[in-house]
């Protein structure tokens, strides 16, 4: 994969891994278009990729929204004449224990975080097929393939693992049908990144336990050696160039991950490990 003269849509891209991504691109050559709820990070990143001579478009897209996802497309191809790649990289975390989750807010997470890329490539999709080209990269997590974190986030991990694991099976049935018609696939697996993920959390029961959530989630970022959203994002573009459907993070992991149907406690126990020398 080659990004010189290409148009790349970006969805969450206002901060974290989305931004640093964009930014990647247009770097080299790729002209952005930048989706996200947060209208004034969105026009920030605008002008960074104009200040780069690249061409940016910004638009307001809440991913739950079948209407918004359509117009985003619509919108893509009239103004940029092309999509050569899509990134569905939107998404939020739960942080709430499994026992206090109720099913309007399981509907709402999926509703994001995997009905998201569904709506994307929906979306995407038609414009796609009809040039014979294109590439799909879906954000998932490494907890979209091992559903476990440390105390004190496994129990209230379990609602986001749902919905990231559904973002791989959804990436790995398109990576074989779309390949034979010349549309790439990835599923993207960071492990901890440093992004503002925990301020997008959701469903905690009051405004004070949110609060002492997100700082537990930073100060276990920071305890772990989280990786910045730019290394993330050069990780990314290497997999795509070399056309990779499983794109992970974190090299070390790779034998353990491999291992962790076979025997999930050893995985766990390798994670704990991880935890111990943060703590």
């Amino acid at each position: 994969m080659e990004f010189e003269g290409k148009v790349a849509v970006i969805t969450g891209s206002a901060s974290g891994i989305g931004r640093a991504v964009a930014l990647a691109l247009a770097r080299l050559g790729s002209d952005i278009v930048l989706a996200d709820i947060d209208t004034l990070r969105l026009e920030e990143v605008r002008q960074e990729i104009g200040r780069m001579g690249r061409r940016a478009l910004a638009i307001n897209c809440n991913v739950s929204k079948d209407s918004d996802v359509d117009n985003l497309a619509a919108l893509s191809v009239s103004t940029m004449g092309k999509v050569d790649i899509l990134i569905n990289n939107a998404g939020v975390a739960s942080r709430c224990l499994i026992e206090d989750l109720e099913i309007a807010e399981w509907k709402s997470i999926l509703d994001i975080n995997l009905l998201g890329p569904v709506r994307g490539v929906h979306a995407f999709l038609p414009h796609m097929l009809k040039r014979g080209s294109g590439y799909i990269v879906n954000t998932s997590s490494m907890a979209g393939l091992v559903a476990y974190e440390p105390q004190p986030f496994a129990a209230r991990n379990i609602a986001y693992s749902t919905s990231k694991f559904g973002v791989v099976g959804f990436s790995q049935g398109l990576y074989g049908y779309l390949r034979p018609k010349g549309i790439m696939v990835s599923a993207f697996c960071p492990f901890w990144v440093a992004t503002n993920l925990g301020s997008n959390t959701s469903y905690l029961p009051d405004t004070k336990r949110r609060a002492d959530m997100k700082s537990e989630w930073e100060e276990m970022l920071k305890g772990l050696g989280a990786q910045t959203p730019d290394e993330v994002a050069q990780i990314l573009i290497n997999g795509m160039q070399e056309n990779r459907f499983l794109i992970l993070t974190h090299q070390g992991i790779k034998e353990s991950l491999k291992n962790s149907g076979q025997d999930i406690d050893k995985f766990e126990r390798y994670l704990q490990d991880m935890v111990k020398s943060w703590r």
